[in-house]
């Protein structure tokens, strides 16, 4: 809470908490996997290259419906932003598919696409291989860079600049640990090589280091995100789940996870979102919502899905699936830090919430009723205990966003989301006192997290 609710402006108020960094593998890169799962259907790389929508089919070329081999990699299937095209460009363009028979929604020999992604089989590894429809760690689910400060992500241009808007910038070096970890898990369960989901890598992994549930990559893809790009890789989605992952996380491109299974027509993942409170609907991040996304690239088994929740579904913000708890991992700020309880009781006011209305002579219960947009009211308490850290976690419905307040009951940090899920990715939060740092969530759903 600020002192005024009426503004989101910040204030000068800056931190005095030490700006050292708890150890996180945030910064270590994983070996180059070079391989690619297909696709990368956008619209926007053929204006942000020149070419134009529509384009026959060279009779040079081979089909149209192109076979792209499978790969093991954990990297590929990747989406489109808000598409631009109109319905009848979209009529004039020839028809061209994946192997595993989604829609390319451009034209791979368009021109100017040569020129800026290189001829077929000259493409660049770490980038976007348009022939394929697919993307390597440079774009998507790729180690970032960081601040050597408080390990925050860098944002800047991102990789072939084949999304124009700023995002976090590739470091080299290949995917990230996670997303490494991700391409592997279904395969460690089939082969028998871990017994459980929790003795894969993928679990030793977010066992030493719980943030990397929602650690930013390329693209500004988290691990659910990563595990929309692949068959494989969507059988980690309910795990991930369970460890915390953000269901609505936002990429750059303005997707959520159950985007990026739509646009890959990946069903078991996209099944998992929505039984654990994805929206079925949601454009909150200015996209196309799940189901133009899956219309446009003919991905029936996702489609089925969507239909599925929407005829069974009791909202966002069900008791079977409405965040629980959360863990707040802040480094820089560790007043702020821990473990967070849902507080369910419509009545039930923050402390020091109330000590800053006091102050101001604002009347504490109506003013609390006119910010407090958590779904059915919930908001978020330290575990510690008010009397011990009176830190809360709330949603201002003024605002849309979902507020970190610290222990004199002022900001410390905010971010855009929807009600029903607090942002785990750090990139999303920003600092009320303008400093760099940001945290990162862990949203624990449908259970309480010890």
């Amino acid at each position: 809470m600020r002192k005024s609710v009426a503004s989101c402006d910040t204030s000068s108020r800056k931190t005095t908490a030490s700006l050292s960094r708890a150890p996180s593998m945030h910064a270590t890169g994983a070996s180059p996997l070079r391989a690619r799962l297909a696709s990368f259907s956008s619209i926007a790389l053929l204006l942000s290259a020149g070419a134009p929508i529509a384009r026959a089919c060279p009779a040079a070329q081979p089909s149209c419906r192109r076979a792209v081999a499978k790969t093991s990699s954990p990297g590929g299937n990747a989406f489109r932003p808000v598409s631009t095209s109109s319905p009848r460009a979209s009529t004039r363009m020839p028809a061209h598919y994946r192997h595993d028979g989604v829609r390319i929604q451009h034209d791979p020999y368009a021109p100017g696409m040569a020129e800026k992604y290189g001829t077929p089989g000259n493409t660049d590894d770490d980038g976007f291989d348009p022939y394929a429809d697919s993307v390597g760690a440079g774009i998507y689910g790729g180690t970032v860079k960081r601040r050597a400060s408080d390990g925050g992500v860098v944002i800047g241009a991102q990789y072939q600049n084949h999304n124009s808007r700023p995002g976090p910038v590739y470091a080299g070096g290949g995917y990230t640990p996670v997303s490494a970890a991700i391409a592997t898990f279904a395969a460690e369960l089939q082969s028998g090589k871990a017994a459980s989901e929790d003795a894969t890598a993928l679990a030793a992994l977010l066992d030493a280091f719980p943030d990397l549930v929602n650690d930013v990559s390329t693209g500004g893809a988290v691990p659910l995100h990563t595990c929309g790009m692949s068959r494989a890789n969507q059988m980690a989605t309910a795990f991930l789940i369970k460890r915390g992952g953000d269901i609505e996380a936002l990429d750059t491109y303005g997707y959520t996870p159950l985007d990026r299974m739509a646009s890959n027509n990946l069903g078991v993942g996209a099944r998992a979102l929505l039984e654990n409170g994805a929206d079925p609907k949601s454009a909150h991040g200015g996209g196309e919502g799940p189901r133009r996304v899956a219309k446009q690239s003919e991905a029936t088994d996702v489609l089925r899905a969507l239909d599925a929740a929407e005829r069974s579904r009791t909202g966002a913000d069900s008791n079977s699936t409405a965040v629980t708890s959360l863990r707040v991992f802040c480094g820089t700020r560790p007043a702020v830090a821990g473990t967070y309880v849902a507080i369910e009781k419509v009545e039930s006011i923050p402390r020091k919430f109330a000590d800053v209305c006091v102050e101001n002579g604002w009347d504490v219960a109506d003013t609390w009723a006119r910010l407090n947009g958590g779904a059915n009211g919930v908001w978020f308490a330290h575990e510690a205990g008010e009397s011990v850290n009176p830190s809360y976690v709330y949603h201002n419905k003024q605002d849309g966003c979902w507020w970190i307040d610290g222990p004199d009951g002022l900001g410390v940090f905010k971010a855009p989301g929807p009600p029903h899920a607090p942002p785990g990715a750090s990139i999303r939060w920003r600092a009320l006192d303008g400093e760099e740092d940001q945290p990162t969530l862990a949203v624990y759903r449908g259970r309480r997290e010890v």
